[in-house]
């Protein structure tokens, strides 16, 4: 039966009005954010531990990695169990590789040893690159379990040249580009190193000076870099934590500052006029856009290409609560992944979880709140 059109206005203004009241009631502006993000629990009790098993059951020790196979497997670099975890697609979680003693040493599955492992990388063969930072090395864990050192030779220093001779200065963040090449965050000479596929460790930003200053290959300064990520035409960025900005190594290695005032603070804007409160993890999409960690701040901030800076999940307080993204909270998170289907994995190393982040609409936002 249709209804009048007198009774059709009224109708359409009742929905209008309960949507409205809704989106602020839920603090959503009803004409501004249509879509939003709910932020969920994937696995881990938040009490420490190194316990394998069902998403309520498992344990991590500060995680601080996380990786995505196209297969949907989740890989956790858990820093302080010197391990390598794996969570199923049915969401139960193993032990991939690493005994959970720290030391150094090749092999297979829990026959090798970390020493905190601390972000990943996988190409598309389903190998994961590790940054095994206080080893001072990159490790490599094929689809198998197996691990072997790519490069560094345990010492700490800085050194570039033959893979097996250089030397890192604790390496946190690994990228890797699509002809195989690795970048490395190498945090205490305060710059980020190249990997060639021919076996090559180069420096492509700063000089082993801790400072800030934007410009061309070493002639650039960052303090404590902690991750990178690299996008498919080769653009490098990168977290530097202790200026509290996020920086662009451009393909012919020019590096300029993205986003952020390297004064610590908490505030969306554009460029410079944004800030953060020690980034860390960063991820970026086929489109351009940057998701980081914004760890003192507890929060999960996307940077457009355009260097506007917004929140997108975390509230005011630490905490470990669930929900759309305005109320969800996080604790001092340091690692961030992006699936193939847009999907947000965060390692929630103060809460000793891994948190996943979905796309919806503000409406299926309310509804499922």
């Amino acid at each position: 039966m249709k209804l009048q059109s007198g009774y059709r206005g009224i109708f359409a203004l009742t929905v209008l009005v309960f949507f409205s009241g809704a989106a602020l009631s839920y603090g959503i502006p009803f004409k501004k954010r249509q879509t939003t993000f709910y932020v969920t629990t994937l696995a881990g009790t938040g009490v420490k531990g190194h316990e394998n098993g069902s998403p309520d059951r498992a344990s991590f020790n500060w995680p601080t990695g996380v990786a995505v196979a196209r297969d949907g497997t989740v890989y956790v670099a858990d820093f302080s169990n010197n391990a390598i975890r794996k969570i199923d697609p049915g969401g139960n979680v193993t032990t991939f590789a690493g005994s959970g003693r720290q030391g150094h040493k090749d092999g297979k599955g829990i026959d090798a040893l970390f020493h905190g492992p601390d972000n990943m990388a996988i190409d598309p063969e389903g190998n994961l690159f590790v940054a095994d930072a206080d080893n001072f090395r990159i490790r490599k864990v094929t689809p198998d379990g197996t691990v072997t050192t790519v490069a560094g030779n345990g010492s700490l220093g800085y050194r570039d040249g033959l893979a097996h001779v250089a030397m890192f200065g604790y390496p946190t963040g690994i990228a890797v580009d699509i002809e195989g090449n690795l970048y490395v965050a190498d945090r205490r000479t305060h710059t980020v190193r190249k990997i060639t596929t021919e076996g090559m460790v180069m420096t492509i930003a700063g000089n082993g000076l801790a400072g800030y200053a934007d410009g061309k290959g070493k002639a650039s300064h960052l303090r404590e870099p902690i991750s990178v990520s690299v996008k498919s035409d080769g653009t490098v960025y990168v977290a530097d934590s202790g200026n509290n900005v996020i920086r662009e190594i451009a393909p012919d290695g020019t590096i300029t500052t993205l986003a952020g005032s390297k004064r610590p603070g908490y505030k969306d804007g554009t460029g410079r006029d944004a800030r953060f409160n020690w980034p860390t993890g960063i991820a970026v999409d086929p489109s351009g856009n940057i998701y980081v960690c914004d760890s003192n701040n507890n929060k999960i901030r996307r940077i457009t290409p355009l260097g506007v800076v917004s929140t997108i999940a975390g509230g005011t307080l630490p905490g470990s609560a669930n929900g759309p993204g305005w109320r969800a909270s996080f604790k001092f998170p340091t690692g961030i992944w992006l699936d193939g289907k847009g999907n947000i994995y965060v390692a929630d190393s103060g809460n000793n979880m891994i948190r996943k982040i979905t796309r919806q609409s503000s409406l299926e936002a309310h509804l499922r709140d």
